[in-house]
């Protein structure tokens, strides 16, 4: 069976190696009760990649895919390229790119892109200045990081700015848009993009949008709004032109990437980020509406061939719905897992075992449900039903997911 070796430490990380695993011998980078039942973990230092290249030469791995940003580094690219190992990545460090939302921005705007209008700062006094002829809500998030927090007055904002101060943090302040927040993602082979799949995301933590601004609490896919003019638009005035900027700089952006965005009621679209892979509360369900091997795309990529092979990455004709289950308190005993639906896809994230190999809690994230269906109203209603079945003490998930008629307000972390 062909061997496959992804490195990273997220959820999605767990989501691809899970996908994988039907067809091929997967090998990741870290340890977890749920990812060790079935894939092979290895343990190496994941900053030593000349032992991680000598890992894959000396045990036949044909492919290797960084799962998580901050595996893709100049030194793993030369090392794997040294030793015409087959990598599946950007050939080039692409942390500035997806770290750093101000720059992200500034190449959008250069392209021409519509963005929210936004200012940076690294100074808090510059920053209150710009307030004073602020519209208000505004949205102040950090540059580098997930914080994220809406205004409504300045009283608010000047404590946000204060927040990202003491974190030394850049300072972005963002104009707030009304609309739908959805992320589309792409497959790239460095010279063109096509597009994999679609999202309508959730990122409040609570029902009806309120509470908290997160990166991520649920998700519907592909997202029902989105036509094919839209997607048209967004491949070939956004990610194909993204990628072409960044093949004059001569690097090649290759692998798998997400346009954030948001849909306005005047049905305008602005993008908002852009992310290297799939995030972890999309990505099962991107993977399970893929009506083709996702190997098979990345080889022909790796080979050369990906443009003069595909018009388009076929989709199945479903729907996926998912919703993430967090917890209040940690060390409580999760329930209910052996006896959801086969078919329901259970995401873990780097949860623990107790002497009984009983999963336990850990504070916050800690698990996504995914349903698919022929419609979304029939995925929507499995998952709730499946969520009924999976108990612990201080569990919390939003509610509203799927539900058509709910006003998702366009904002993202």
């Amino acid at each position: 069976m062909r061997k496959i070796l992804l490195l990273g430490k997220s959820a999605k990380t767990y989501a691809l190696a899970k996908y994988l695993s039907a067809n091929t011998d997967v090998f990741v980078s870290f340890n977890s009760p749920a990812i060790s039942e079935f894939t092979t973990v290895v343990n190496f230092d994941s900053s030593d990649y000349s032992a991680i290249a000598d890992f894959v030469q000396n045990n036949d791995i044909s492919l290797t895919i960084p799962v998580d940003v901050e595996f893709i580094t100049s030194e793993l690219i030369n090392t794997f390229d040294e030793k015409k190992l087959q990598l599946f990545s950007p050939a080039f460090n692409i942390s500035e790119l997806v770290n750093d939302k101000v720059a992200v921005k500034k190449l959008l705007y250069k392209l021409h892109v519509p963005v929210p209008r936004f200012a940076s700062f690294e100074k808090a006094s510059v920053a209150y200045d710009y307030l004073k002829n602020a519209k208000f809500p505004i949205i102040i998030k950090s540059g580098i990081s997930e914080y994220a927090t809406i205004c409504v007055n300045e009283k608010i904002a000047k404590s946000a700015i204060d927040d990202l101060v003491l974190r030394n943090e850049t300072i972005l302040i963002e104009e707030f848009l009304y609309g739908k927040t959805f992320t589309i993602y792409y497959v790239s082979d460095g010279y063109r993009a096509l597009p994999i799949g679609n999202s309508l995301n959730y990122n409040f933590a609570l029902d009806g949008d309120g509470g908290l601004l997160t990166n991520g609490v649920g998700s519907c896919s592909p997202f029902y709004k989105l036509t094919d003019a839209h997607i048209d638009y967004l491949t070939s005035g956004v990610a194909n032109q993204v990628l072409g900027c960044y093949e004059q700089q001569n690097k090649i952006f290759s692998g798998i990437f997400g346009l954030e965005c948001i849909l306005t009621p005047d049905d305008r679209i602005f993008v908002n980020n852009i992310k290297y892979f799939i995030s972890d509360i999309d990505i099962a369900s991107i993977l399970n509406l893929i009506d083709i091997d996702l190997i098979k795309i990345i080889d022909d990529c790796n080979m050369g061939i990906f443009a003069d092979t595909y018009e388009f990455i076929p989709q199945k004709d479903e729907y996926a719905v998912s919703a993430m289950l967090s917890s209040r308190q940690e060390g409580q005993i999760i329930s209910g897992l052996n006896s959801l639906d086969e078919q329901t896809i259970v995401t873990f994230y780097n949860l623990k075992k107790n002497k009984y190999l009983e999963y336990e809690t850990v504070k916050g994230k800690n698990i996504i449900l995914t349903t698919v269906a022929g419609t979304i109203s029939r995925a929507r209603e499995k998952l709730y039903t499946e969520i009924e079945d999976v108990n612990f003490t201080g569990k919390t998930y939003r509610k509203d997911i799927g539900a058509m008629m709910s006003q998702n307000r366009g904002l993202l972390v």
